[in-house]
């Protein structure tokens, strides 16, 4: 039912990025999906086209929905805007309120002020739930899930030329390949750089180095590079980093297991002479620069060592979810089985 009602209703992000206009704006926006930057450029995006800035003060309201009464939401958002003809309420996380509180935004939603635009905010992925599906259905529904690879290396260039700047392919490739496909994460690593590279306006896979290694996080990507290349010892420095950061432990085994598939897709596309880069590409959906970074250590691992790195990584996959033992220790047995043991 939710997959079909996001099928059936849901606007993209540039979708509603189009179509929004001032003379067009529904009463009610219904704004979901994993990606909290995308969510909260459609929210200013939509006040700038509701709310002049001299009477903003006056007619924009942010909520939680943890932290607010929904009734008194519901009241502002029927009251009539002051000095302009449009306000503005947004309440954020509305999979906070209880069953109740949904049951009284959806009495409000069959009867909207026309004079206000009410934002709800939700971020997961599907919309799950009667009553979250209820509100979705009568709302204007915007999807702002993850982007997907090719979707986040294209946001990057577009947003590198929105601040006047330019920016090399294998500089796009590599801010990926550290931050991920997090916006917010991005945005803060350009900002770093383009600080450190004033006044030059043009950023470089030097400049991202640079930068990265000043600030430097290690990634679960560099983690995958470390295996491929069989450093034990970076491997293992980088898991003891992104343990102490947080990464969850499940994330590492499927991150390791994607890159070691796309590892054997490449080495076999090679032993049967599909040498070109279209062809890497059409079997991996990877970009160029990944694609290069395998094949310098594409003879690093046989395909019988491959497919017993899978069998290690689902037993570890295994008893991380089932047992007693330290999730460190289970990756550090798991990297030490890939990289040295190979039995």
């Amino acid at each position: 039912m939710a997959n079909k009602l996001q099928k059936n209703k849901s606007l993209s992000f540039l979708q509603a990025i189009k179509s929004l206009s001032r003379d067009s704006l529904s009463p009610i926006y219904f704004i979901y999906g994993e990606e909290r930057y995308l969510q909260d450029e459609l929210i200013q995006k939509i006040l700038e086209l509701a709310v002049d800035a001299t009477t903003r003060e006056f007619n924009l309201d942010i909520f939680y929905a943890n932290e607010i009464d929904v009734e008194k939401a519901i009241n502002i958002s029927r009251s009539y805007p002051l000095m302009a003809d449009k306000r503005v309420v947004v309440i954020k996380d509305i999979h906070f309120f209880k069953a109740n509180a949904i049951k009284q935004l959806d009495n409000y939603l069959a009867n909207p002020s026309h004079s206000t635009c009410l934002i709800l905010t939700y971020p997961k992925k599907n919309i799950t739930g009667k009553g979250i599906q209820g509100l979705a259905k009568n709302a204007t529904a915007i999807d702002c899930r993850e982007l997907y690879e090719e979707e986040t290396l294209a946001w990057i260039n577009n947003y590198v030329r929105s601040k006047n700047m330019e920016i090399d392919v294998q500089a796009v490739y590599l801010i990926y390949q550290i931050v991920g496909n997090s916006l917010l994460n991005i945005v803060n690593e350009i900002e770093k750089i383009q600080i450190n590279i004033h006044p030059r306006n043009k950023i470089t896979v030097e400049d991202v180095q640079t930068i990265s290694s000043i600030t430097k996080q290690n990634t679960v990507f560099e983690l995958c590079d470390a295996v491929v290349e069989k450093n034990f010892s970076k491997s293992i420095s980088i898991l003891n980093n992104l343990i102490k950061r947080g990464e969850k432990p499940t994330t590492i085994v499927i991150q390791l297991t994607k890159h070691l598939v796309n590892y054997l897709k490449i080495k076999e596309s090679l032993r049967l002479r599909k040498y070109s880069m279209e062809e890497l590409r059409s079997v991996t959906r990877l970009n160029p620069f990944f694609i290069n970074k395998i094949k310098k250590h594409v003879n690093n691992y046989s395909v019988e060592q491959i497919r017993r790195a899978f069998s290690h990584l689902a037993t570890a996959d295994l008893h991380l979810k089932t047992s007693y033992q330290s999730p460190r220790l289970i990756l550090e047995l798991l990297l030490y089985r890939i990289i040295k043991h190979q039995r």
